[in-house]
């Protein structure tokens, strides 16, 4: 291989050599050598050292080269730092400036953007940055002038204005550059383009704006606690506490708490702690002014610049509170007289009686009933009856000095539960109690007077709650047959007496449904012409096994009981039927007058049922007289009157009954939509003896006919009680004398005759 390439060096012409020699650089000294031999004088050692010496220069070469392209890239790139720089100072909206104190100025294109006008512009009017200061935020200039003669570093945020009228908010910084010799070389400095984040500032500002009036004005309080202090609370919080901001901060919002403060003291610190996530807790406290308010705090728990804090709501519930306290008051409490009622006594007091039964506590039972209060109603209207109720509530409640309580069980009845108080007490107070109550009262300028009946029970072993009550109860009924106005003390005997009522209102209710009551008529009669002009329906009751029974004994208890209510429909079901069928057969047609219940006129469906029975009944309006007493009328005058006025427009005549006990009430006759007026028979029985009933009469009478009302006197059964009627011009009249109440087939003998 060596021999092959010796000859082809060799062969080479010289000239090829030194074309070689030149065109690849190779060092000068090889060419002088090559040509220094002559031809032929190469050997292979020759050709081989050549070679390697050739090899040797490329290598070299290659490296020089690599190392003059690194040296050229080297001095290129500070080249590109500054062409980079350059393009940054010109491109961003950045106004980068300099100035020195002859006032020459370098400004980078960013200027452009933000002052709306060419970088040449600014350089040829070195204050045109003062002439586009907002007006508003001049005064700015001074400052920064200030700052450069001090040479002091400044920063500062205004307004500026371009040419086309848009306002931007810049960032002016300036730094002054100093000379070793202290002095100062110029200012350097840059203009910031910060509108964006100026309005995002505001929005920020407007929103944290709405969020503090939502805060400040919400209708709850809100508070935030660090460390137990009070450190915000907003205006809500103050006015519920009546305490300034300036008070309430710092402070321990447990200093406020009127009730038990600990308790909501260990909430707060278990929400501290992580040991609950949340805290509902309802406090009672005692504002600034001494007033008593009750709050419900939510809070939970949350951090504030890197510190646990309790933040919360505050809602005042002192109204609802007092709403429940009432609603407990109105469950547990009479309205009118502000006793407790029989729900108190069955819930608080039973307790108590059970514990006082176990230790052998004695204990008496009053039932206090009013005699004749209906009258009392009746008579001078319920305004006066409640005043007097409230009247009566008062004085048993001083009577009893705080021993036991006293209980309104309903209308005039009234239960004290009287512990600690042996028999001989209890008959001393009921003795007291009939001789204070027989005093007579001054209501509204009128004299009233009024007693009492009282029944009287006293513990033993196996009573209960209930028993006992039951037994004062019997008592008093008894007291009320014996003749009122005294008390009775419970026996065993006594509860025949109960057993006879008891039996009596379920006979009743067995009468009804197996339709055994009966209706009687008692005619009406024209005092001058003496003819019918209608009739009375009276219920009367028959029963198989008692007999027969008084409607004085079985109308109050279904009055009582509520059974009134549909005795009343049957009634006037029944009347309206048969005053239909009699005019079918040919009997004198005339109004049958059927008596209303209190309870059943106060339905609020009464008016419908009426026309329901009329057009059941093919009966006309005008044959139908309904009779109200004056204390229904005046029970609530205005509901009265509307319903009243109802019944006229069906056609429907109207009678008050049992006027003259309600003397007192004859003003409201002209504002009563009625046809009669029925003097009660109470003024008729002493038209003789008494020239006051008389005179009494006749004004009603005079006064009724004023009114265009026609007048019928009750319980006439005298021949000289009609003579004295008929000179004081009454219109009609009703009792024995003409007529006893009879039944249907009587009364159409007696129609017919």
């Amino acid at each position: 291989m060596l021999n092959v390439s010796s000859k082809l060096v060799r062969s080479i012409d010289r000239k090829i050599w030194i074309i070689l020699l030149v065109n690849y650089n190779f060092p000068p000294f090889l060419y002088l050598v090559f040509i220094s031999l002559k031809p032929g004088e190469m050997g292979e050692y020759d050709v081989i050292s050549l070679v390697a010496l050739m090899l040797i220069n490329l290598l070299i070469s290659v490296l020089i080269g690599i190392l003059i392209k690194k040296n050229k890239k080297k001095q290129l790139e500070p080249i590109k730092t500054k062409d980079l720089l350059e393009s940054i100072f010109n491109n961003l909206d950045i106004a980068i400036w300099s100035i020195n104190k002859e006032k020459n100025m370098l400004l980078s294109k960013g200027v452009e953007n933000i002052y709306g006008q060419t970088r040449e512009e600014g350089l040829n009017n070195t204050d045109f940055w003062r002439n586009s200061i907002h007006s508003e935020d001049f005064s700015v200039v001074k400052k920064i002038d200030e700052k450069w003669n001090d040479v002091e570093k400044y920063e500062f945020e205004y307004r500026i204005t371009q040419p086309n009228g848009e306002v931007r908010w810049i960032r002016d910084r300036g730094l002054p550059v100093i000379n070793e010799d202290g002095s100062l070389e110029r200012y350097d400095g840059s203009n910031i383009d910060i509108t964006r984040q100026k309005e995002l500032e505001f929005h920020l500002k407007e929103s944290e704006e709405r969020y503090k009036i939502l805060v400040e004005n919400a209708l709850v309080g809100v508070f935030l606690i660090q460390n137990f202090k009070m450190v915000f609370v907003n205006q809500w919080f103050t006015n519920i506490l009546g305490i300034s901001k300036e008070e309430l901060l710092g402070t321990n919002f447990i200093n406020y708490i009127r009730d038990d403060n600990k308790r909501l003291f260990k909430q707060f610190r278990k929400l501290k702690d992580g040991k609950v996530s949340f805290v509902i807790d309802k406090i009672q406290i005692k504002a600034h002014d001494g007033t008593t308010r009750y709050l419900e705090i939510q809070a939970n728990l949350t951090t504030i610049n890197g510190e646990s804090a309790i933040i919360g709501i505050v809602l005042n519930v002192t109204d609802r509170k007092k709403a429940q306290a009432e609603l407990h008051y109105r469950e547990n409490h009479d309205i009118l007289t502000g006793l407790p009622n029989m729900n108190y006594l069955n819930t608080f007091i039973k307790e108590e009686f059970q514990r006082f039964k176990k230790e052998g506590i004695p204990i008496s039972m009053m039932f206090f009933n009013l005699d004749r209060f209906k009258l009392i109603n009746d008579t001078f209207g319920h305004r006066v009856g409640d005043q007097l109720l409230k009247i009566i509530s008062n004085r048993l409640v001083d009577s009893i000095q705080d021993v036991g309580a006293v209980i309104r069980a309903g209308g005039d009845e009234f239960i004290l539960y009287l512990p600690y108080t042996i028999k001989s007490q209890a008959t001393d107070l009921a003795n007291y109690l009939l001789k204070y109550f027989s005093e007579p009262l001054i209501l509204e300028d009128q004299e009233i007077r009024i007693t009492a009946s009282i029944g009287l029970a006293f513990l033993e072993n196996q009573d209960s709650l209930e028993d006992i009550i039951q037994k004062a109860s019997s008592a008093l009924h008894v007291a009320k047959e014996y003749g009122r106005n005294q008390y009775q003390i419970y026996t065993s005997e006594f509860s025949k007496k109960s057993s006879r009522r008891l039996q009596l209102e379920q006979r009743l209710r067995k009468a009804i449904e197996k339709n055994e009551l009966e209706v009687f008529y008692q005619p009406k009669i024209n005092l001058y012409t003496n003819k019918v002009t209608g009739l009375e329906a009276l219920a009367r009751w028959n029963d198989p096994l008692l007999g027969a029974v008084s409607p004085a004994e079985f109308i109050p208890l279904a009055e009582e009981t509520g059974i009134i209510i549909p005795i009343g429909k049957w009634v006037l079901e029944t009347v309206c039927k048969q005053n239909s069928e009699w005019q079918k057969k040919g009997l004198p047609p005339v109004h049958v007058c059927v008596n209303i219940s209190s309870r059943q006129f106060l339905q609020d469906d009464f008016v419908k049922m009426v026309e329901q029975v009329l057009n059941e009944s093919d009966l006309s309006p005008a044959y139908l007289n309904i009779e109200i007493t004056e204390g229904v009328a005046l029970y609530n005058v205005e509901d009265a009157i509307e319903k009243l006025m109802q019944l006229k427009q069906l056609g429907v005549s109207i009678s008050l009954d049992d006027f003259g006990t309600g003397y007192s009430s004859l003003s409201y006759l002209k504002s009563l939509p009625i046809d009669y007026l029925k003097i009660d028979r109470s003024f008729i029985n002493g038209i003789f003896n008494n020239k006051q009933d008389a005179a009494i009469i006749h004004s009603i009478i005079s006064l009724s006919h004023t009114l265009g009302l026609r007048v019928v006197a009750e319980g006439v059964e005298e021949k000289n009680q009609i003579e004295i009627l008929e000179q004081l011009n009454c219109d009609e009249i009703q009792g024995y004398y003409y007529a006893k109440p009879m039944s249907k087939i009587n009364i159409e003998e007696f129609m017919s005759a």
